[in-house]
């Protein structure tokens, strides 16, 4: 009997053994998602990339979390990718740190990218144990905001306005899209704005670490809060019709500085 028990025991601390062995890479610990949470804030709360926990906990987007899931954050793991972009890491500040000094440290030519994608209003007072985003590799120039063939409805310009019938300032351009057509971020950045606007109806504006910003109206829904660090070609929201509005569409501007600029000169339009 007892030489039963021995062998029960050992077969036991085998399979324990072989089990610890094959979820090691998983280590981590798990969280409850809340009503309101977005993956980037979890993955800033536990300094660990979006991608990561994505990938842990098998997501197929990134962008659509329920409440009360449990998410496996995967403490200590680095992302893996196949185009050899990263999606950036937190970087906790520490006595003597300075912008600049945590820009060089990364690799980061202009220390201002880090002060405008994190939302610093004065750089000279980032405090200790303060998070610092660090962008990973990104494309420089600007994505198109929709993976549908684009068709041009209204261009950038002066026209006469289709609803109120006046001559005014077109400042973007509007893309014909169905409503809930996937709208996607033209450049990494920080969203600033995610609401009801008059005109615009609902719209996101994401600003970007090079005096950069756009913006995406007339959506049916949200797929970003404010404050959320959204990388290139993530999914931000969907199209729609609100607003002051003839149709489905996406309204899409690119500001430098505040200043509208034509869109059709940062995207290969048809």
């Amino acid at each position: 009997m007892k030489k039963n028990k021995i062998q029960v025991t050992i077969l036991i601390l085998i399979i324990v053994f072989i089990s610890a062995s094959l979820t090691s890479s998983c280590i981590g610990m798990l969280h409850q998602v809340k009503r309101g949470e977005t993956l980037s804030e979890i993955a800033r709360k536990y300094e660990v990339p979006m991608k990561s926990i994505a990938q842990t906990n098998s997501l197929k987007s990134m962008n659509h979390l329920q409440i009360g899931d449990k998410l496996l954050i995967p403490i200590g793991s680095k992302p893996s990718s196949s185009n050899g972009n990263s999606d950036g890491v937190w970087y906790t500040v520490t006595d003597g740190d300075s912008l600049y000094s945590i820009a060089q440290s990364h690799g980061i030519k202009d220390w201002k990218k880090l002060q405008y994608l994190n939302g610093i209003s004065n750089p000279k007072r980032i405090k200790i144990g303060q998070k610092i985003y660090i962008p990973g590799e990104t494309i420089d120039g600007f994505a198109k905001p929709l993976r549908i063939p684009l068709y041009v409805t209204s261009r950038y310009g002066y026209r006469h306005h289709p609803v109120n019938r006046k001559y005014l300032m077109h400042r973007g351009i509007d893309f014909r899209a169905a409503t809930g057509t996937r709208v996607y971020a033209s450049k990494t950045g920080r969203v600033v704005y995610a609401a009801w606007e008059r005109g615009y109806g609902r719209i996101i504006r994401i600003k970007h670490a090079d005096n950069y910003s756009t913006c995406y109206a007339h959506l049916s829904r949200f797929r970003v809060s404010v404050g959320d660090i959204v990388k290139q070609g993530e999914v931000i929201g969907l199209s729609g019709n609100t607003g002051v509005s003839t149709g489905p569409h996406l309204h899409f501007e690119i500001r430098y500085k505040g200043k509208s600029e034509n869109p059709a000169r940062h995207l290969d339009l048809p």
